[in-house]
């Protein structure tokens, strides 16, 4: 009975490590250590999926004693963990290392209308491909304008733009 449990949370694991492989939030409740970008369900589950798993297996399918299987399971749950720990730091690293592009004098197409007092989406050339980014003005702006980043809000990923126009 306790390997066919093992196994029941193993597969959890691994169904919670795959949907967060696959960029699927899960209530967005989780725990960050520190800076690695590591979470605690990114450590939990690939330590559920190796423990239950491999000591379930164990259990179910051969005749292993209960102690050895638990310990083979929890030594692959903790290998899985810190390989999922490293995985993540390096991800975390390698975001870190993009240039910052300043968009302020940009052109900018709008994506998502814009009314004054309200935010719309517009889209951006970079050095590093087209980007998305969030757009207010004082003017109306319909899907498809151009318009010019003219400064950006609060420091944050946030745009003012002003119509581009051919009297200017």
């Amino acid at each position: 009975m306790l390997g066919i449990v093992l196994l029941i949370v193993g597969g959890v694991g691994l169904v919670l490590t795959l949907l967060s492989v696959l960029g699927v939030d899960a209530g967005g409740v989780d725990v960050h250590l520190g800076d690695s970008g590591a979470g605690l369900l990114s450590i939990v589950t690939p330590f559920a999926t190796g423990f239950g798993l491999l000591a379930g297996g164990l259990l179910t399918f051969t005749e292993t004693a209960t102690w050895p299987a638990l310990l083979v399971g929890a030594l692959a749950g903790v290998v899985l963990s810190v390989a999922a720990v490293v995985v993540l730091g390096y991800l975390v690293g390698a975001e870190a290392e993009l240039p910052n592009v300043d968009l302020i004098g940009s052109a900018v197409r709008i994506v998502e209308p814009v009314t004054p007092g309200r935010f719309g989406i517009g889209e951006v050339r970079t050095p590093l491909g087209t980007r998305q980014v969030t757009v207010t003005s004082d003017a109306p702006l319909e899907h498809n304008d151009e318009a010019v980043i003219v400064d950006r809000i609060d420091g944050g990923d946030n745009y003012v733009v002003a119509r581009i126009s051919l009297t200017d």
